[in-house]
């Protein structure tokens, strides 16, 4: 008589009579069961390393954490969690390419460096809270804040003041920057820094003109200068020059008056010898003479010198 179904079934549950065989299902499924348990752990413990927090999701959705899970080991259901990471440490964000206009509408296309730190307080509501749940999207949601504050920091200067007044912009950046990620997001802002300014090819074509322009009037000035320079000095050669030729004929006038002078008084000291002493004149006849008798003599008396007379003079 065959078994019924329900007591077929029954008979299918019950250990088989081979005790071998018992022992071989018994251990199988022992270890059926422990490879299960070990994957279930594998993949409900997860570490959260000290440069993050995170948090975990209920199949992709509801929030499983109210406060950020920080360094550590930590559970979640397997398959059924969802965690979310989110950097803590200090990052970097570098904006390059960014177009700006000046106050007086010329394009500037410049590269900002942005250092920011997500605190412990502001981790749950940018995982769940701010665009996407989780970190996919947390630089795209700063960029436009960096973008907006560049924007409106570099409208209040002028084109050809910008290299003079990077600093004073730099600082107005990071100011405005900080203050609205603090009050939109709370991230903490380290440092911004305008790492590249890069003009237009118009704007860098003027300028090169207007150096070059510069750069003649300077020489053109140069020039004249030069010119008056040389003008100047000889001015002052020829008043020197001039100056000299005076004094050099104040000199020649002076030299010809103090011999004019000289000679007179030679001469009227020799007419005062010969009024006060007639022997004087053979005397001064002697000394003037060259010994040699006159040549051609003339009619009328011949004026004779007495050379002993002369001579017992001398003695």
């Amino acid at each position: 008589m065959p078994p019924s179904p329900g007591r077929g079934l029954f008979m299918l549950n019950l250990p088989p009579k081979d005790p071998r065989a018992f022992l071989a299902n018994f251990r199988f499924g022992g270890l059926l069961i422990a490879l299960i348990v070990v994957i279930f752990l594998l993949n409900g413990i997860f570490v959260v390393s000290p440069s993050e927090e995170a948090g975990t999701r209920w199949m992709g959705g509801t929030p499983m954490t109210s406060t950020p899970l920080t360094t550590g080991v930590h559970f979640r259901v397997p398959f059924f969690e969802t965690v979310d990471r989110l950097q803590t440490s200090r990052s970097v964000y570098t904006l390059n390419g960014l177009d700006v206009y000046t106050n007086d509408n010329q394009k500037v296309t410049i590269d900002v460096s942005l250092i920011y730190q997500i605190p412990t307080s502001a981790v749950m509501n940018l995982l769940y809270h701010v665009g996407r749940a989780g970190s996919v999207d947390v630089e795209s949601t700063i960029l436009p804040v960096v973008r907006d504050r560049a924007l409106a920091a570099f409208a209040q200067y002028n084109t050809l003041t910008i290299s003079d007044q990077r600093a004073q912009i730099t600082a107005q950046m990071r100011k405005d920057i900080s203050e609205a990620l603090q009050r939109l997001f709370g991230v903490n802002v380290i440092d911004v820094q305008l790492v590249g300014i890069h003009y237009s090819p118009v704007f860098d074509q003027s300028i090169e003109e207007a150096v070059r322009a510069k750069n003649l009037a300077v020489q053109a000035e140069n020039t004249v200068a030069q010119k008056r320079f040389e003008g100047e000095q000889k001015t002052v050669t020829a008043h020197a020059e001039a100056t000299a030729a005076v004094e050099r004929a104040n000199g020649e006038a002076q030299a010809t008056v103090l011999q004019a002078q000289a000679q007179a008084k030679a001469i009227e000291t020799v007419g005062d010898a010969l009024k006060n002493n007639p022997e004087y004149t053979r005397f001064y006849g002697l000394q003037h003479w060259n010994g040699i008798l006159p040549q051609v003599v003339g009619a009328g008396s011949i004026p004779m010198i007495d050379l002993n007379k002369g001579q017992e003079a001398t003695k």
